[in-house]
């Protein structure tokens, strides 16, 4: 029975140490579930006599070592033609330029230039500093602190380089190294990709090194992080696209071969989790022996946030979706949002959709159209068991507000929105299916237009309309949350911030205000402008002598 060239098998194993052969939306492949599926594709190297030497005292330009190279039989002998601060280039002996290959000493020192000083991000620091700063800097696998890097012509030429662990984790220490391997012949055709490459490839090299087990989709997201980090955004720019054409997506979950809009919405993800958080959290992420969500939640609680996992999630969906929302949206959308579909217009009794994977969402607007000046009633009824979240988006003007809406054990519930000029409902879910042949996450819509009605008083005479003092958002908060005020009829008003102490320490908003929606915005700081400290906080609406309060949670 003859067996599959081991060429394929390459083209299968390098993957998530992918590099990736691109050209196509799912040219895009990652070896770690190959690697799982089949042991020893990568072969031992053959008895035949070296030509390379081996463990030099001192590597210096000219230095020949042999490498292995996944898919060969037989070693690589390459030539070190580049010594830096931070990496050794070698480059296969048959593609140097002076043996008639097409690799030339400019190219070399591109890289080694990009590798150690300067990036399109940061003209004065490398991608060595840049990312080690970003996750974390692995300890040496061969006892040298630089990172090899090989240009060789891979045996598939769709490919443009990968990481692979197991040469990290050589029995011959003779041959374990720290090296990323890029396709010579890319290199000269097409530089920007192979740059980019080889940022998403360190990022996997130091992963490995805290922590092998990583799953797939947080590996993956942050190594498309890694590329836009060094100023390289979406070398394969066709994964963005295709995630938000398709938001309803496991984002945890990877077919195989993983599809472009996987890669896209992963990367998003991380590149959420960066700008909301930190990079002190991507550190603890990388470092965190947890893996996937467990990870996540590990590494949110060990640098200090009330937030999980879920919640996480649940705000990025939104994030999607409100792309050019300067509080809820993130600068890797660049203005981009997922792809809607839209309700009847209020009135309507039912409309059906369905989100059929977990960690999947769907977006929903509601045409408002004439009816914005009155609020509207949005009822969500859910299949019973699918665990959901519903958000709702509402904009008036230039201002947005999120609004979670709470479901009951049967996934229903109900939520009136203030007057708005556009409406959004995003439902997220956030659990599998009980019944694999069932996939179920069905939900339906409704919503009425309904004037705002007057309270009766206890003497039954007809009280004014009582203002809303909305739920701030986010919350809990580090940066800034955002406090809605609605109200019926111009009025004065006093919003301001009281500790656990029932003392201010804060004045949002105090004077006259028209009727209709207004947002206030605290940064966490008291009347002075200084930095106060983490804790439960009060928001208190005042108008006449009534009182309004909300409680939120400041985290430094």
């Amino acid at each position: 029975m003859l067996r599959a060239p081991l060429w394929i098998a390459l083209l299968l194993t390098v993957a998530l140490h992918a590099g990736v052969a691109r050209g196509t939306a799912d040219l895009r492949v990652c070896g770690t579930r190959y690697l799982d599926r089949h042991a020893g594709v990568l072969p031992r190297p053959s008895t035949r006599p070296s030509t390379a030497s081996q463990l030099p005292d001192t590597i210096v330009v000219g230095t020949e070592l042999d490498f292995l190279v996944a898919g060969d039989m037989y070693l690589r002998s390459g030539t070190c033609q580049y010594v830096g601060e931070h990496c050794y280039i070698f480059v296969d002996t048959a593609q140097w330029h002076g043996n008639g290959g097409p690799v030339g000493q400019a190219h070399v020192d591109e890289l080694g230039e990009l590798f150690d000083r300067s990036t399109p991000a940061d003209p004065e620091r490398g991608m060595y500093s840049l990312l080690t700063e970003a996750f974390g800097t692995p300890a040496p696998v061969d006892g040298d602190e630089r990172i090899f890097i090989f240009v060789v012509r891979l045996v598939d030429p769709r490919l443009v380089g990968f990481f692979d662990p197991r040469v990290a984790t050589w029995p011959d220490p003779a041959l374990r190294r720290d090296v990323v391997y890029l396709n010579a012949d890319r290199l000269i055709s097409e530089p920007y990709m192979v740059h980019g490459t080889l940022a998403h490839e360190f990022q996997h090299l130091i992963h490995h090194a805290f922590n092998p087990h990583e799953e797939l989709w947080i590996n993956e997201g942050l190594s498309g992080y890694a590329e836009a980090l060094t100023g390289f955004p979406e070398v394969d720019p066709t994964m963005v696209p295709a995630f938000l054409a398709q938001p309803d997506l496991d984002l945890t979950a990877w077919s195989w071969p993983p599809s472009a809009a996987h890669y896209g919405a992963t990367y998003l993800f991380a590149a959420y989790l960066a700008e909301r958080f930190g990079t002190e959290l991507i550190r603890a992420l990388v470092a965190e022996p947890a893996t996937g969500t467990a990870g996540v939640n590990a590494a949110l609680r060990r640098t200090g946030w009330v937030a999980d996992f879920d919640g996480v999630w649940a705000d990025w969906i939104v994030a999607n979706y409100a792309s050019d929302d300067d509080l809820y949206g993130y600068a890797a959308l660049r203005g981009r949002s997922i792809q809607t579909q839209s309700s009847p217009s209020p009135p309507f009794a039912s409309a059906s959709w369905q989100v059929m994977r977990r960690w999947g969402s769907r977006g929903v607007v509601i045409p408002v159209g004439h009816l914005s000046d009155d609020p509207l009633w949005v009822h969500f009824d859910g299949d019973v068991e699918v665990r959901f979240r519903v958000m709702t988006y509402a904009m008036r003007g230039l201002s947005g507000q999120v609004t979670p809406m709470e479901l009951d054990a049967v996934s229903k519930g109900s939520m009136q929105l203030d007057p708005a000029d556009s409406v959004a409902v995003i439902v997220g879910r956030m659990s599998q299916p009980l019944q694999p042949s069932r996939p179920g996450g069905g939900f339906r819509l409704a919503a009425e237009s309904q004037p705002i009605t007057a309270v009766l008083v206890e003497t039954g005479e007809v009280a004014a309309r009582v203002p809303l003092l909305g739920p701030a958002y986010p919350n809990p908060f580090n940066a800034a949350t955002v406090v809605p005020v609605w109200l019926p009829a111009a009025a004065t008003v006093r919003l301001s911030v009281a500790n656990i102490l029932g003392q201010e320490v804060a004045l949002l908003l105090h004077g006259g205000l028209p009727q209709g929606a207004h947002h206030a915005m605290w940064d966490g700081s008291d009347r002075h402008g200084q930095a106060l400290a983490s804790g439960l906080y009060v928001i208190r609406l005042q108008t006449g002598d009534q009182a309004y309060l909300r409680k939120v949670m400041l985290v430094r």
